[in-house]
């Protein structure tokens, strides 16, 4: 039997564990236990249908790898016998371009895959363009639609796509593609045939060094851009299905028009023909006009043009270093009466030759500008028709003025060659020898294609003197070949935060 001493003890205990409560503690834990381990198990349960939905999307990746074969038609133009061919024509290289494409997939290993091939072209266009230079098809609208036909036809995912008349197109169509299916894990390879367009450069770029994945396609009918062979990806040819040989253009012979009576020089072009506001063709002086004699725009030919898009060797570059200046052969001031403009022998504007501005005129004009931006109509023809015009018309130095003019004259006018207004202001040929066009670093506004203008004055031309008035709503009413876009631009000197690119000329 137990003691007192015992029994008190005891009873001490539980009263004790009675006022700890451990027990109510101890479910307590075990609840939250639970908790924490439903919510772990469903986490788990969310990573495993993870896991798994990312194991079925790798083996549907593995099962149906395609390599893709994209061509831009505009340029890379099938074999002349299968063109002339038609339908027949037409199934015989699509089968011939797979054939060669398989071909290359084996050589590395993964000729398992499926082909498929796109070829992007301005049907309407390229029919004319094969119809005059060379007959290869004949001459109504879409005369290659049977050869398109049968290369469609030949196998599932061969298309031949007609991205339509309207300019670029096929590029548009052609960048997209490569866009959508470059990081795609089920293309395994692409062929790209476009390397005659330095246009495609920056949209290759990217993938640079990826010449597992990509393979660049080359023809001898055409000039290989040399900025594709530093981009380090493999270069093919696909034998027997694009053309060898360059297509040679058919120009039609200009006839020389009567000279002017204030010239000796033959001029060939006369304000009676209606054709000094007619817009110049800016493909057909680098070979990119398909529509030859039928073009609604004139063409003009250059001894210096360039048909490198078609295969003809690109145009030397021009020697424009201080013994061999081709800008002396423009005309000067002095030569220019009052109502007339520079034309060279092909019919294009040329400007007045400029003396190029000092590091110091420069400074000087950006330092008057900073205050009140010049008013350019004012400054270099005497007039202005806008009241209260915000720019400054107060007089300037001969020296400020002359890099007023330089900088003026670095604004291309929207007409280009084809402008007959003897007061505009504004550049139609460049006249900069450090330009970037022709391999130098300075910025050059000037369209690239005017560069390649023959500098030689041949004669002169009636010119269109108009005024521009003002129609009271901030808005001027041009009357002439200059569009209103082009006075705001010139009747400010919104491009002096460029002087400083300016001093390297």
């Amino acid at each position: 039997m137990l003691t007192d001493q015992a029994i008190d003890a005891a009873a001490s205990k539980l009263e004790a564990f009675r006022k700890a409560d451990a027990l109510t503690q101890l479910l307590n834990d075990y609840s939250s236990l639970l908790e924490d381990y439903r919510r772990l198990k469903s986490d788990y349960e969310e990573e495993r249908e993870g896991r798994e939905r990312y194991k079925q999307l790798a083996r549907g990746q593995e099962r149906n790898p395609f390599a893709l074969v994209l061509v831009d038609g505009d340029g890379y133009i099938f074999d002349e016998d299968l063109v002339r061919a038609g339908e027949e024509g037409g199934s015989r290289a699509a089968v011939r371009l797979n054939e060669a494409v398989k071909n290359s997939l084996r050589r590395r290993g993964i000729e398992n895959c499926e082909i498929i091939i796109r070829v992007y072209a301005d049907l309407v266009g390229l029919s004319k363009f094969l119809s005059r230079n060379g007959r290869q098809c004949g001459a109504e609208k879409r005369s290659l639609a049977g050869f398109v036909a049968g290369f469609n036809r030949s196998h599932g995912l061969t298309d031949f796509v007609d991205a339509g008349e309207l300019k670029e197109t096929a590029d548009f169509k052609l960048k997209a593609m490569l866009r959508l299916y470059a990081d795609n894990a089920q293309c395994k390879h692409i062929f790209f045939a476009a390397c005659h367009d330095i246009g495609y450069i920056a949209d290759v770029t990217p993938f640079r060094g990826h010449a597992d994945r990509f393979t660049l396609v080359r023809t001898p009918s055409l000039r290989f851009c040399e900025e594709f062979k530093k981009l380090d990806m493999g270069i093919e040819e696909l034998p027997g299905v694009f053309r060898i040989s360059p297509i040679h253009i058919n120009h039609p012979t200009p006839t020389p028009a009567p000279a002017t009576a204030l010239t000796p020089r033959p001029s060939l072009q006369s304000s009676s023909t209606g054709q000094e506001n007619q817009k110049i063709c800016p493909f057909n002086s680098i070979g990119k006009c398909k529509f030859g004699d039928t073009c609604k725009h004139k063409h003009i030919y250059s001894t210096a043009s360039s048909t490198a898009r078609n295969g003809h060797a690109p145009t030397p570059k021009k020697d424009y270093s201080a013994e061999n200046c081709e800008f002396d052969m423009l005309p000067r001031k002095n030569d220019i009466p009052t109502g007339y403009v520079a034309i060279n022998r092909d019919g294009c504007r040329l400007d007045p030759y400029l003396e190029a501005p000092s590091p110091e005129a420069i400074a000087r004009l950006k330092t008057r500008s900073e205050t009140q931006k010049l008013c350019n109509m004012k400054q270099l023809t005497g007039q202005c028709g806008r009241p209260q015009c915000p720019y400054d018309h107060s007089p300037v130095s001969s020296e400020v003025l002359v890099a007023l003019e330089w900088l003026s004259r670095s604004l291309p006018c929207p007409k280009r060659s084809a402008c007959r207004v003897t007061n505009c202001v504004n550049g139609h040929v460049c006249q900069n020898a450090e330009c970037r066009h022709r391999g130098g670093k300075a910025m050059c506004r000037i369209p690239y294609m005017a560069h390649d203008e023959d500098l030689h004055f041949d004669s002169l031309m009636p010119g269109i003197t108009k005024t521009h008035t003002y129609d009271g709503n901030d808005d001027y009413k041009d009357d002439s070949a200059m569009s209103k876009a082009n006075w705001r631009r010139s009747d400010s000197t919104d491009v002096v935060e460029d002087l400083v690119d300016m001093s390297d000329y």
